[in-house]
């Protein structure tokens, strides 16, 4: 295939990638508008109540917080850390991911607040001794860090793209760090207080955040098909594959230490997690659809010999993982909350929870936000950037656009 046909196939697979995303997004956002309504106009919080505040919103809201810290944080390990050079050409990709995924996180949590619509107190008048208003302002902080990168993507601007590389570093391990600390510090919360949830939080981070630049990568990446392409994606697997190693490794530790310090209020809480009601959520999706599935491809993958089969399994292991992960912060929030212990009884009280429709239409049109946000982005960014950085002679703008 020559460059030229191969520069219009890629812009021609680019612009199909804009429409599924923003054809999925609208109507993802036409299902999801009257769960929308229903909270803001109605205030109908579904199965929200005094025992149980917190639940798959804020669940939602630290899924999408870990994932745009772990892609933009994994990116710059891998890219400068690494000396993956080839990985420049997807990153506008990351940081268009990052900012859709901040949006989310922010729209998710916005839903969940008692009063979302007095949120310009915290940049009027706020209380810097407050962790909430920390994480508000880095989340500010971060959007301004993430636009700038897009626009420096967008004109050409390497060296402001590597400076604000460095600055989202610091930024971002801030705002992971802020996340976990926000829960630990609940000290009525055995859960959350023994967790070291700002070090979980960090290395969840880079478990994501390396399934993400692999998917992206596959996805995005020009030379799709070409030996250099295939090396690349390999490569990327087997950073995954060690972070999803060292994620199981933190989990089990933690876990076991817990157990068998058997301290009831958070042993009791654990050994409901692991056999109890909900425990389905744990063992499906997240250990096995999550963890198990993507360990065995990751592992069967390097016996192929097709590199197509590869990139097939290498896609399905870092997709499968992204998409059940976000059973980790879920297992991490509502259990603490919907199972407490009762030192007086010896026995742990259990309140009922599980989302009503109205937080599921929620998650439906945050997600098609989300999609919507990506493919404007696609559209503003990423088709610009690679025509300007991809060689494609005989194209027209016209034919490029």
């Amino acid at each position: 295939m020559t460059e030229t046909a191969s520069a219009s196939k890629y812009m021609e697979r680019t612009t199909k990638q804009y429409k599924y995303a923003l054809t999925a997004g609208i109507l993802a956002m036409i299902i999801g508008v009257y769960g929308v309504f229903r909270v803001l106009v109605l205030g109908d919080l579904g199965a929200l109540s005094t025992e149980v505040p917190w639940g798959l919103w804020v669940g939602l809201y630290e899924y999408f917080v870990l994932l745009e810290v772990g892609a933009v944080l994994s990116f710059i390990l891998l890219r400068y850390g690494a000396g993956i050079k080839e990985l420049s050409n997807i990153g506008p990709i990351i940081m268009l991911t990052a900012l859709a995924a901040l949006v989310g996180a922010l729209v998710a949590i916005f839903h969940d607040l008692g009063q979302p619509f007095r949120i310009w107190r915290t940049f009027l008048a706020p209380d810097f001794g407050s962790l909430l208003t920390w994480m508000i302002w880095l989340h500010l902080g971060y959007s301004i860090i993430l636009v700038i990168e897009l626009w420096a993507y967008r004109i050409g601007r390497k060296d402001i793209v590597e400076k604000m590389a460095y600055v989202s570093v610091p930024f971002g391990m801030a705002l992971i760090a802020i996340l976990g600390s926000f829960l630990s510090v609940a000290a009525a919360r055995p859960l959350w207080n023994d967790l070291l949830l700002p070090v979980v939080y960090l290395i969840s981070a880079f478990v994501i955040g390396s399934g993400v630049v692999l998917l992206q990568y596959l996805m995005f990446a020009p030379g799709r098909g070409t030996t250099e392409y295939g090396m690349i994606a390999v490569r990327l697997g087997r950073w995954f594959f060690a972070w999803i190693l060292f994620g199981i490794f933190t989990a089990f530790t933690i876990s076991l230490v817990m157990t068998y310090a058997d301290v009831p209020a958070t042993a009791m809480i654990l050994k409901e997690m692991f056999t109890g009601e909900f425990a389905w959520t744990i063992w499906v999706f997240h250990v096995g659809l999550g963890i198990g599935v993507p360990i065995f491809l990751l592992l069967w993958q390097e016996h192929f010999e097709s590199l197509r089969n590869k990139l097939i399994a290498l896609g399905a292991a870092s997709g499968l993982m992204v998409a059940n992960f976000l059973m980790v912060p879920m297992n991490v929030v509502i259990p603490a909350l919907a199972f407490r212990y009762d030192h007086v009884r010896d026995m742990l009280v259990r309140f009922d929870y599980f989302p009503k429709m109205v937080e599921w239409l929620v998650l439906v049109f945050v997600a098609g936000l989300v999609l919507v946000i990506f493919a404007i982005g696609i559209k503003l960014v990423i088709k610009p950037f690679y025509k300007a950085t991809i060689q494609m002679p005989g194209i027209s703008a016209e034919q490029a656009e």
